[in-house]
């Protein structure tokens, strides 16, 4: 009998700037991550007199949302990569990439042009809590 795997344990995310550096976020605190496609691949058109076109649509831009815990690691280095982005040159704004090797399910999602589109909001009560930072990708390519 066969069964599907499914391990986030085997799932390893790499961030990089040329500028802020590396952060292998699977070591150091990456909680739940979503990887959501905002482009649709195909859409129809209908004419006046019923005949439907199918239109075929390149998009390969991404959303991916990251909640990392407070105060580790991941958040250091995702805090720090959104302070640079702030203050960085326009030509140094798009050289992140973020790699994502899902080893349990035969999967490299490859992503450049990658910045923070939104720094976390912080709670700061009796626990620690999850932080959740939002990052746009231009491209999005799965293997």
């Amino acid at each position: 009998m066969s069964y599907a795997v499914y391990s986030l344990a085997d799932t390893r995310t790499v961030l990089y700037h040329p500028n802020v550096g590396q952060a292998n976020l699977h070591l150091c605190g990456r909680g739940k991550m979503v990887i959501s496609y905002s482009g649709d691949l195909s859409s129809h058109t209908t004419t006046a007199d019923g005949y439907v076109v199918v239109n075929k649509l390149k998009s390969e831009n991404g959303t991916i949302t990251l909640e990392v815990p407070q105060n580790s690691i991941a958040d250091d280095f995702l805090s720090k990569f959104a302070r640079y982005l702030r203050t960085c040159d326009s030509s140094r704004f798009t050289l992140g990439t973020l790699t994502v090797y899902d080893t349990a399910g035969s999967r490299t999602i490859f992503m450049t042009g990658v910045t923070v589109q939104k720094v976390p909001d912080r709670t700061y009560d009796r626990t620690s809590s999850n932080l959740t930072y939002t990052l746009l990708a231009a491209q999005v390519t799965e293997k």
